[in-house]
């Protein structure tokens, strides 16, 4: 008993010894913390990623000089097609016109290619490229409004805008049609104020012309007018050329 007795009492010293290598550490319940001393968490304030969305068009004031709708209508356009159809079916020649293609829009302006029609009703070609401009109407409200209509086979170097005399003008540009004819009108909101032929290039051949067409009465608004200028089939009389410029009449005329 007595090798036994001594064993355990060897055992028991070892147990108790808590400064030998690899004893527990026990913690001072006294002990305070340095709150100072612990690292703090920031944590980051998200940053919302930039809209992709296009920002909306600001619109213009009602452009002085247009050409279609140039009177309070019944429904201003709301959309670029809608002006483009609207122009089409109302000025350039009816149903002799063929549908606007679908419009090409860029910040507060647009474009639209009105082709030609053939006589089984098809289109094909180009008569005129339509040009429109977003606009702001006096009651704060939004519309599209047609400010020109051009055409590669009829280009009128004079007069330029705000350059149409009084009495009449000299139209001088270069353009084909139909045995070189080409029909120049001056026009204003209540209808025609002078006509006149011009000779020009034909089978797609842009040739010089000039002309003069001549006006007695001045325009119902007083000092502004349209010049149309445009060429047609000769086999249905559809729509084969047209542009279309606002004017207004200079000081002095």
């Amino acid at each position: 008993m007595a090798p036994l007795l001594a064993a355990a009492l060897v055992m028991a010293a070892c147990g108790n010894d808590t400064e030998g290598p690899g004893a527990a550490a026990v913690a001072d319940p006294t002990e305070t913390v340095d709150l100072g001393s612990i690292p703090a968490v920031v944590t980051a304030t998200p940053v919302p990623a930039p809209s992709t969305a296009p920002l909306a068009p600001t619109p213009a004031p009602l452009p002085e000089l247009l050409i279609w709708p140039r009177f309070e209508p019944e429904a201003w356009p709301r959309t670029p097609d809608e002006a483009a159809a609207g122009f089409a079916q109302h000025v350039a020649r009816g149903d002799r016109a063929a549908e606007p293609r679908p419009a090409v829009q860029s910040e507060t302006t647009a474009t639209a290619e009105l082709p030609g029609l053939s006589e089984e009703g098809s289109p094909f070609g180009l008569a005129t490229t339509i040009h429109m401009q977003h606009v702001q109407l006096g009651d704060g409200s939004r519309a599209w409004v047609v400010v020109s209509a051009q055409s590669d086979d009829i280009v009128v170097e004079s007069p330029a805008v705000g350059e149409l005399l009084n009495g009449g003008t000299v139209v001088r540009g270069a353009g084909n049609g139909f045995e070189g004819s080409i029909v120049f009108e001056i026009e204003d909101q209540n209808g025609l104020l002078g006509m006149a032929l011009a000779d020009g290039g034909s089978m797609g051949e842009n040739l010089p012309f000039e002309t003069s067409v001549p006006f007695e009465q001045r325009p119902a608004s007083g000092d502004w007018a349209i010049l149309t200028g445009y060429t047609t089939s000769a086999a249905d009389g559809s729509l084969s050329a047209l542009i279309m410029l606002p004017m207004r009449l200079i000081e002095g005329s």
